[in-house]
């Protein structure tokens, strides 16, 4: 019995740093077992939501049980009481959209939001996720990855293209992320939703980790180049207030 729990979570492993899933036959070999094993574990994790087959191929990945399970998580985590304060000055200050999102696997969650009274509807909402490639917030925390981890990813990245300014080529990013590391600052120019421009910085804690970044975020009406300057002195400000809360310290 404890095997197979063990064998489970290490497909699960597996699956969060492959988000374009994989075969049974691969999951086979990294487990090192029978494919009839493997096959048997993950109809087990897909009858409870926890993996999903997607694609022609039939491959499998994280199912949408880990959203539910997130939800949970994140309304206990101490990150969003500490910073939620923060937030709400940046929002007030700014007049617009504030996100605060988090790292799982290759992709970032939102966590915690606060809206301005704008009726423009924009895609993010607590628990969604979204790609690193194509997101402010995800790139300024893929920007602190080491080497090693962005090869990786841009390895393994699809590069799903969701506007026509989306990055979808590893070379441009990661000239973008060199940018991102020396400024401090990463900018999601149309790149996710068409319309909508954000900038964001990231939030290191006491290891010099980074797991969260916040955004504001608004619509190209607003969210002019003037007024992508003018909110990075504030954002600034907000990650290093929680960075310190976290326990980072700055040089």
């Amino acid at each position: 019995m404890i095997q197979s729990v063990d064998r489970a979570l290490y497909i699960l492993d597996i699956l969060k740093n492959n988000p374009r899933g994989l075969g049974v036959t691969e999951i086979a070999g990294r487990l090192e077992v029978a494919k009839s094993t493997a096959h048997r574990l993950l109809a087990s994790l897909e009858e409870h939501g926890y993996v999903q087959k997607v694609g022609k191929e039939a491959n499998y990945r994280l199912g949408l049980k880990f959203i539910e399970m997130n939800q949970v998580v994140v309304e206990n985590l101490n990150v969003v009481e500490l910073a939620r304060p923060y937030l709400e000055q940046l929002s007030s200050a700014t007049g617009e959209i504030v996100h605060l999102v988090m790292l799982d696997g290759y992709e970032i969650v939102y966590i915690d939001k606060v809206d301005n009274s704008s009726t423009i509807r924009i895609y993010s909402q607590i628990g969604r996720r979204a790609q690193l490639h194509c997101t402010g917030v995800g790139k300024a925390i893929l920007a602190y990855y080491d080497d090693t981890r962005i090869n990786e990813f841009i390895k393994n990245n699809d590069f799903r293209s969701y506007t026509e300014n989306t990055i979808t080529d590893g070379q441009a990013l990661l000239q973008e992320l060199k940018y991102i590391r020396e400024s401090g600052i990463s900018y999601d120019k149309e790149e996710h939703e068409p319309g909508i421009q954000c900038v964001a910085a990231p939030i290191k804690d006491h290891q010099n980790n980074v797991q969260y970044a916040i955004s504001v975020t608004g619509p190209l009406t607003r969210m002019t180049q003037e007024k992508l300057k003018e909110c990075i002195p504030k954002l600034k400000e907000t990650v290093n207030h929680i960075s310190r809360q976290l326990g980072y310290r700055f040089s």
